[in-house]
């Protein structure tokens, strides 16, 4: 506990010396402050059904739809950012989320959540597009295992987890304000093995939107301009070629874990964390791809090796262990989405061969960054959170 508090120190320290720092991201965060930011609500109904769980008692659950419904508030690149203009036109912004199970009073309960949302084009028409959608955020609400009040409920057992959202939608128009969408979606729901047990909620639905687009506000001219039409045509500004460059970065990052053998044991955590080195090309203003090494330390591997060692003396050499990975990474301004897989190159305890994070990094500066990721193993089981702060460095090339 005094190690994590340490951290949270440091880091804290080094976020708040990082904000005094002004660094234009390859000139996207400019614009044309004197148009008007656009914005909307979104209201989406979700009906689906829960995946399999592996849990018996919740199997009259997993029989039975849910249902879900979601309030949006967000804003339309439209251009005012150069970045929008990178992405084409996305929407972004926050969102909460209600899930409805059946029945309604079940042993899991009806998670309540908020997130952040992106929403990126792929393919667009005159009057409609394809787009994806990704959203992260947390989630409460939930009835998580206790040995005496809720002792069959094996798939979560944490009160507060993490969400994670991917979807498919298909976007037109209905009028000058209003449009409407179709799509498909995953949402997951864990707490990264926080709180065991975790065999994490998968929900599976088809969902259906409906958009407002609100006024400006603003100046006589932008209201004129409002009444005329809400729909503003996309701004496409002068981006300058891209220079591909190398990055360098060091990220170091620490959580907690707890095992299924401990399940009943609520206050008893152990420490994980790792220090990775990567080296990553950037080949566009939205993309990079690069290659790296993990240095993992995993305290919870004590229990796996507690048959060899009764005593509870276990070898410091049987916690940590190195790998290598590859990654790919996309960049949306500060914001970058990781995806890595990798090889241990020393197998420990239950940890396997191969492994993979997934994560979420945002730029504070031109050389401070924050990371959250997800490890995972075996078959994309929840290894362990890691809350991080990196320094980056990069050259021409």
């Amino acid at each position: 506990m005094v190690r994590i508090l340490v951290f949270v120190v440091i880091s804290s320290l080094v976020t708040i010396t990082a904000r005094s720092q002004q660094w234009d991201f390859i000139s996207a965060d400019s614009g044309v402050d004197s148009i008007p930011q656009r914005t909307f609500f979104q209201f989406q109904y979700q009906v689906g059904r829960l995946g399999n769980t592996n849990t018996d008692a919740i199997k009259y659950i997993e029989s039975n739809p849910y249902q879900a419904f979601d309030l949006r508030y967000g804003i339309i690149g439209y251009g005012k950012k150069t970045w929008h203009q990178l992405h084409h036109f996305p929407t972004y912004g926050i969102g909460i989320s209600k899930v409805l199970f059946q029945p309604r009073d079940n042993i899991i309960g009806n998670p309540l959540a908020a997130y952040i949302f992106y929403n990126q084009p792929v393919f667009k028409f005159r009057n409609s597009s394809i787009s994806y959608d990704f959203s992260f955020g947390l989630a409460g609400n939930w009835k998580p295992y206790d040995e005496q009040t809720n002792p069959e409920q094996k798939a979560i057992g944490s009160a507060i987890t993490g969400l994670l959202g991917l979807g498919v939608q298909y976007h037109f128009k209905l009028s000058g304000r209003l449009d409407g969408s179709l799509g498909i979606g995953l949402t997951h729901f864990s707490n990264g093995r926080i709180r065991s047990p975790n065999r994490g909620i998968n929900l599976y639905g088809v969902n259906t939107s409906i958009f407002y687009r609100l006024g400006s506000g603003g100046n006589k001219t932008h209201l004129e301009q409002d009444r005329a039409s809400i729909r503003y045509p996309n701004i496409n500004s002068e981006i300058p070629t891209f220079k591909p460059r190398i990055e360098f970065y060091a990220v170091g990052s620490l959580g907690a874990v707890t095992t299924f053998q401990d399940i009943n044991n609520r206050s008893l955590y152990y420490l994980a964390g790792s220090i990775s080195l990567d080296v990553a090309r950037h080949f566009s203003y939205t993309g990079k791809y690069g290659v790296g090494l993990d240095w993992s330390y995993d305290e919870s591997l004590k229990v796996v090796y507690q048959n060899d060692y009764p005593n509870g003396n276990v070898p410091v050499n049987l916690l940590y262990w190195p790998g290598v990975h590859l990654s790919y990474e996309y960049m949306v301004h500060r914001w970058t989405f990781i995806s890595q897989v990798g090889v241990n190159l020393k197998v420990v305890g239950d940890k396997g061969t191969g492994y993979g994070r997934l994560g979420l990094r945002y730029d504070l500066s031109k050389h401070i960054f924050l990371r959250v990721g997800l490890r995972v193993y075996k078959s994309l089981a929840s290894d362990f959170i890691e809350w991080g702060i990196g320094y980056s460095w990069t050259r021409i090339k």
